[in-house]
């Protein structure tokens, strides 16, 4: 093959690629407001901490069941076959709401949390398999970028939807979406070459308990990862609580769920684009401390002006800098560690303390929601945010000395 050949195939895999990651994207933000309001409305608030643990529970078994599978096939057939068959899975749920069998909007949001985490390690892993370093320091902002273009489309269009035909039936742009994804995999197939299997990770995660004892470093971080989704769902929890009393109407409230996606994902672009600039000004340490000082500031806007709209500014806020600033900062504390902490450390890090911290939040808020202390919601908040802070003060000493600075 000549290099004409070879950089037009090149060209052709980051177009289809980012295509890829548009679709993912747009379709979850039409699926993630449209299931959200449904679950409220069906549910209500306060039945949240319990679906998030049965989203937990339901990953590390979807996990265990995808490593097994996933071991000898390519990642783009993956790809596909995932978006094929939750598509298809989707389309059996909105059938079984139409029959009005009870229990659908549970299903639905642990479908939806399961299934994005599915694709999105999928694309990355494909990603990271056929793109040198020099080409994915060109290539992964774009992708960034264009997923939260994908991000902003869907959640503005979901609101239209659900205003026109009604929450139920915007969710069937999913399957449409899905499918497509399903058709550029096999499209894009003969495009990329055959993916890493995905078996390599499950021995880093084992080898990562051995590098985690042995590492200061990746426990403060595994502390700092698991402090920071307690904040953010503790968040989530409040501002779910408040847009289901300030919006009763299940179609209007999809549409201001969407509405706030897409404020999230317009404030993630801005903050992407300009998170090189902000650590080049403030350094690692500085961005790590911004990140709990603006959600501390708009919090104690919240508390001093309770409401939904600093509420939603809250919710904004914690997912946009997370998306962002907190996440470069975070795996520029992982460039002095060794090649084992950099790797399977990371691996027990990243992919363990997400889920573990979702679920730890879950029971404490079952806690509040049993007590009736639901005001604990906003005082846990601060509370975590202090830890927060302290965490990145012990970071920021570890990595000084790691980086001999």
């Amino acid at each position: 093959m000549g290099n004409s050949e070879v950089e037009r195939d090149a060209r052709v895999r980051v177009v289809g690629l980012a295509a890829l990651v548009f679709l993912i994207l747009c379709s979850y933000a039409v699926a993630r407001p449209a299931v959200e309001s449904m679950f409220l409305a069906e549910h209500g608030g306060d039945s949240l901490p319990w679906v998030w643990l049965a989203v937990a529970v339901a990953s590390v078994v979807v996990v265990g069941l995808y490593n097994r599978f996933s071991a000898d096939r390519d990642l783009v057939f993956l790809f596909g076959a995932v978006s094929g068959l939750s598509a298809l899975i989707l389309i059996g749920f909105l059938g079984a709401w139409e029959l009005g069998l009870p229990g659908v909007a549970f299903l639905l949001y642990i479908w939806k949390d399961i299934y994005i985490v599915l694709l999105v390690e999928i694309f990355w892993s494909f990603a990271n398999s056929v793109f040198p370093k020099e080409s994915a320091q060109k290539t992964y902002g774009l992708f960034c970028v264009v997923g939260s273009v994908g991000g902003i489309s869907g959640n503005l269009l979901v609101g239209y939807l659900a205003d026109a035909y009604g929450t139920q039936r915007s969710l069937l742009v999913v399957p449409v979406l899905l499918f497509c994804s399903w058709l550029g995999c096999r499209w894009l197939s003969g495009r990329a070459p055959g993916g890493a299997r995905v078996k390599e990770r499950k021995t880093a995660l084992m080898a990562g308990f051995e590098v985690l004892k042995s590492s200061r470093m990746l426990v403060c971080l595994l502390f700092l990862i698991a402090v920071t989704q307690v904040v953010i769902n503790l968040i989530d929890f409040r501002y779910n609580a408040l847009v289901e009393a300030a919006y009763p109407d299940t179609d209007a409230r999809t549409a201001v769920i969407g509405q706030v996606y897409a404020a999230i994902d317009l404030a993630s672009i801005g903050l992407q684009l300009g998170t090189g600039l902000l650590l080049g000004i403030l350094g690692v340490a500085g961005a790590l401390y911004l990140v709990p000082g603006l959600l501390f500031g708009t919090l104690l806007a919240h508390a001093v002006l309770p409401g939904f709209t600093f509420m939603a500014v809250t919710k904004v806020a914690s997912k946009a800098l997370d998306y962002s600033i907190f996440r470069a900062a975070k795996e520029m504390l992982y460039l002095p560690l060794s090649h084992r902490e950099k790797t399977q450390g990371k691996a027990l890090v990243d992919v363990m303390t997400y889920r573990v911290a979702k679920g730890a939040v879950s029971l404490l808020l079952l806690v509040f929601v049993a007590i009736e202390a639901r005001g604990l919601v906003l005082v846990a908040s601060f509370v975590g945010i202090g830890v927060w802070i302290w965490l990145v003060r012990v970071l920021s000493v570890s990595y000084r000395e790691a980086a001999g600075e």
